[in-house]
């Protein structure tokens, strides 16, 4: 919950920022949003709660903060690329809604998943 609330204040920034980008570094944005969502993506199904020590406080609150974290980041970097597809492929972007939408739902799904097959 709490990410989707710091992405509804994001979005306004994100959106200007994306805004003040040249049309011809449109290609170069679009790559490198890409390349980071892959890396986030990858951070996010290659964390288990299997592999964390969760009897401890300690490391049960850094492993709820790394999955905290990792899913803002995957928001935000959805955020900038449909804001990115709203400015510079507008007909693109129902469709990047879509599968932004579909994104983010199948990490949180994952990430329910890992945490209620942990087994202490």
């Amino acid at each position: 919950m709490l990410v989707i609330i710091f992405s509804a204040f994001a979005y306004k920034f994100i959106g200007l920022a994306v805004g003040g980008v040249d049309v011809s570094q449109s290609g170069n944005l679009l790559s490198v949003i890409s390349m980071l969502l892959v890396v986030v993506c990858f951070a996010c199904f290659a964390f288990t709660y299997e592999k964390s020590k969760m009897n401890t406080l300690g490391f049960r609150l850094l492993s709820h903060f790394c999955t905290f974290f990792l899913l803002l980041l995957l928001v935000l970097l959805l955020i900038a690329l449909v804001a990115s597809i709203e400015i510079f492929m507008p007909s693109l972007f129902g469709l990047v809604i879509g599968f932004s939408v579909l994104i983010y739902i199948t990490i949180i799904l994952y990430d329910f998943w890992d945490l209620l097959r942990y087994r202490e």
